[in-house]
Formats: structure tokens, sequence, C-alpha cells
């Protein structure tokens, strides 16, 4: 089964230069774990909850820390006709929970693990019915 039909299009999208707190309150608005950061290189970056609990962590101002400071330049992207279980694999490898979904290298959308467990277990109750 491809990912395709699984991607979330509620896509939120901050730039680098946002602060934490103003995303964060975006996230939690949206209900995402995950924006996308509009780079100018072309490339989208990310920026996740854990991110924010990082800055957290570390004491970081985040009514004054830039999402640039904390966010994921070059994460993992996937195409809409990656196969759930590879996307699963990727995500357990790479220990993270969220994939930007690319079409024609234009972020149009967001995975989650969630998204995948929902897909995957719906997907094996199927095979049990007669």
């Amino acid at each position: 089964m491809e990912i395709g039909p699984l991607v979330r299009q509620r896509l939120l999208s901050v730039q680098p230069e946002n602060n934490l707190l103003d995303t964060a309150r975006k996230m939690y608005e949206r209900n995402v774990g995950a924006a996308i950061i509009q780079t100018d290189e072309g490339h989208p970056g990310i920026i996740t909850e854990r991110d924010v609990l990082r800055a957290v962590s570390e004491g970081a101002d985040l009514a004054s820390t830039t999402v640039g400071v904390y966010m994921t330049t070059t994460p993992v992207c996937a195409t809409t006709t990656w196969d759930v279980v590879e996307a699963a694999k990727t995500m357990r490898r790479g220990g993270f929970r969220h994939l930007i979904v690319l079409d024609d290298g234009i972020p149009i959308g967001m995975l989650s693990i969630r998204d995948l467990v929902d897909a995957l277990l719906e997907d094996y109750e199927r095979s049990l019915l007669p």
C-alpha cells in the first residue's frame, strides 16, 4: 500500500526566523507534531515537538530563540509512492516520527508514525475478515 492516500494535507509551514514559542503554539492549535520549514536552499527542513522539548530542556528562551536553531536542516523525505512498510522501517531506523512527503520535490504533506500504525492496523484487520 502506498503512503499517498495517508498523507495529512494539513501542512503547517513556518520560516526559520520564526520563534519557537509561536511555532509551538501553532503546532498545538493545528494539533500537529511537526512543521515544515521553508528554506532558501529549496530543500525543506522540519521542526518537531521533540525539538521544542530539547530547547526547553536546554533552557532556551522560546520567545527569542528561532526555529532555525533547533530545526533539522536535512530531514528524510518521502514521495507519495513509498510503500507503508518502507516508510515505517525508515522511521524506525532513523528514530523519528514524521516524514515530509514530496511530489515533484514540493512538500505536499506530512506523514506521522500514527498515520502508519492506523493504516497497518486497518490492513491487518481487513486481512482477518472472511
